[in-house]
């Protein structure tokens, strides 16, 4: 219906007008996108020591935090300077996570029909029935679901994307939930419910018991080359989003320079570079995966409300796909009570700390980009950097 790049910030230009599309690109992409790309570094991190302690927490922080730097590094470079060989290593990585998630299928079923029911048999004993709990567990599930959206990032450049776009996103994300299904399951059959919460490295302890060593190995290296792949494809997105949102005018014009060797958003790489060093630096994978879905709740609740407002001010808009409306109500449903459950926990006060950062894009909208004052040395700001940054990286 809205057959353009730039996913939830297209959407929300689209149905609500610059301000929410801004408040999105300010908080989800400017100050945050480093923060989802930490993520992904720091699971690599984790399962790469697994192979060498049987404690990934064990690893020495200055050794494990250099390591996890380096790697990013060179991932940077890649995506910034050998641009072609991107889509190989996405491939390469895609094939390695399937086949991650098939030997934990298979091994965990082998060990099953071997007469290993101890584990599963105890079904859902002790289960937490506490909302602010099961909040969080539907902030991991739906980060574990999330690389749905990335195709929107690019809609543009896809084939027939009114009909595509469906196709891919309903395609992948029920094959994805059936594997991960599976591999859920596999882990329960196999791991103790006690071990599986204290390890963090879940799929090495799987691979050790089912396999040994080897299979610990194993396992590790092909969830390693997984987040990397994560971390690879998603700041080729991610970089994308900001070099939109500049182009857009939404964001400082510096952040559309685009490499005139590499043709690549150089500007923007390097600055999610050093905000994804940031975090990587000073935060752990569970409380980043908990602020980083957090956050993004209130701009995909007003993407799924946007549905109810298209169908009224926009009725006869072709709609090669019409959603049942019963979907978009779920999801706002499920939206507002994750957003709502870590305001009554005990650290209440992160959430309203990053309500408030988001809140800080209101100023910053009317002052920066609609220049409401009128100072006219913001503008010679913006194009003096841009100049600058232009000559520095030879960019245009």
């Amino acid at each position: 219906m809205i057959p353009v790049s730039g996913a939830e910030v297209a959407y929300l230009r689209k149905i609500y007008g610059p301000l929410p599309a801004f408040l999105s690109v300010w908080l989800l992409h400017f100050l945050l996108g480093g923060l989802r790309r930490s993520i992904g570094v720091l699971g690599f991190s984790k399962y790469f020591w697994s192979m060498f302690y049987e404690n990934p927490d064990d690893v020495n922080w200055w050794l494990s935090k250099f390591v996890s730097l380096l790697v990013l590094y060179i991932i940077v470079a890649v995506v910034t300077l050998r641009p072609t060989l991107i889509l190989k290593f996405i491939v390469f990585f895609t094939a390695s996570k399937y086949a991650a998630c098939i030997i934990i299928i298979v091994a965990g079923f082998v060990y099953l029909a071997n007469g290993h029911t101890e584990n599963i048999s105890v079904g859902f004993e002790k289960t937490n029935t506490n909302p602010r709990e099961w909040g969080d567990a539907w902030n991991g599930i739906f980060w574990s679901y999330l690389g749905w959206e990335q195709v929107c990032i690019v809609t543009s450049e896809i084939q027939n994307p009114q009909k595509n776009v469906p196709i891919i996103v309903l395609t992948s994300v029920a094959i994805v939930t059936f594997l991960y299904i599976l591999t859920v399951t596999s882990y329960h059959i196999v791991v103790p419910l006690e071990v599986m919460v204290q390890q963090g490295a879940v799929a090495s302890e799987f691979g050790y018991r089912t396999m040994g060593e080897a299979g610990k190995i194993i396992l590790a290296l092909t969830v390693v080359l997984s987040t990397l792949g994560n971390v690879q494809c998603t700041f080729l997105t991610q970089s994308r989003y900001i070099h939109s949102g500049s182009v857009e005018g939404l964001l400082p014009s510096c952040f559309s320079l685009v490499s005139k060797r590499f043709r690549t958003p150089i500007v923007s790489i390097l600055y999610l570079t050093a905000v994804t060093s940031v975090f990587v630096v000073i935060g752990g994978i569970d409380d980043l995966i908990g602020s980083a879905s957090f956050t993004l709740f209130p701009f995909y609740i007003a993407c799924s409300a946007g549905v109810f407002v298209m169908r009224k001010t926009h009725p006869d808009i072709l709609r090669p796909y019409k959603v049942p409306l019963i979907f978009p109500a779920l999801f706002i449903l499920m939206g507002l009570f994750v957003f709502i459950t870590p305001f009554m926990g005990e650290d209440w006060e992160i959430s309203i700390m990053w309500c408030g950062v988001t809140l800080i894009g209101l100023p910053l909208y009317f002052l920066l980009l609609k220049n409401v004052f009128g100072l006219k040395f913001l503008g010679r700001w913006d194009s003096t950097v841009t100049r600058a940054l232009a000559q520095l990286f030879n960019a245009d």
